[in-house]
């Protein structure tokens, strides 16, 4: 089992540095803009958090709205640019996040900032990395059926599309029970 795990890593390594190289940027550069934000963009921030019920609402919807088009979009170029630049985004949002909770509420912000990881972006974010993987075998498959008329490759996107609806339906699962488990930890934490 555990040669079959290494040498799918050694398969996958070139995936796994560019996931890691956009994730760690993505947190640095989130870091550093919320620091260079004037302070009437940050109050405006605390009163969305205050909001917190909506906000996450939203975030669900997007999500659902954003994958469904990324996984779209994987049968054409600009799907693999897409994807990765979302994986940016959330991980500029997540730099972001973690750095106004500890600026603005000290241990009790960074106690917070970890449960939220934790328990409502790090299963997401793990999710949204095997769904990019997925399309960019899709959008792979899809250039070598056009390419070289391999028809061979029809199997292997109608497999990867479904896995991609699949982890669709799982990530809105998700979301939903993390919406309801995030919402009690945010009632009972009170950041002010």
């Amino acid at each position: 089992m555990g040669e079959i795990m290494k040498k799918r890593l050694w398969q996958n390594k070139w995936y796994i540095f560019l996931v890691l190289f956009i994730m760690i940027i993505g947190f640095i550069i989130g870091f550093i803009y919320y620091h260079l934000q004037p302070s009437d963009i940050k109050n405006g921030i605390i009163t969305t958090l205050n909001s917190y019920e909506v906000f996450r609402s939203n975030s669900i919807i997007k999500d659902l709205i954003i994958t469904s088009l990324l996984l779209i979009t994987s049968f054409f170029i600009i799907g693999i640019p897409l994807a990765l630049f979302y994986l940016f985004y959330e991980s500029l949002s997540i730099g972001f996040l973690i750095s106004m909770f500890i600026s603005i509420y000290k241990i009790k912000g960074l106690f917070y900032i970890f449960l939220y990881l934790i328990i409502n972006k790090l299963f997401s974010l793990l999710l949204i990395i095997f769904f990019i993987r997925k399309i960019i075998d899709i959008e792979r498959y899809t250039i070598g059926l056009f390419i070289y008329k391999n028809n061979s490759l029809k199997e292997k996107i109608i497999i990867n599309f479904i896995s991609c609806l699949y982890l669709i339906v799982i990530l809105f699962v998700v979301n939903i029970i993390l919406y309801f488990i995030s919402c009690l930890i945010f009632s009972r934490l009170t950041l002010h």
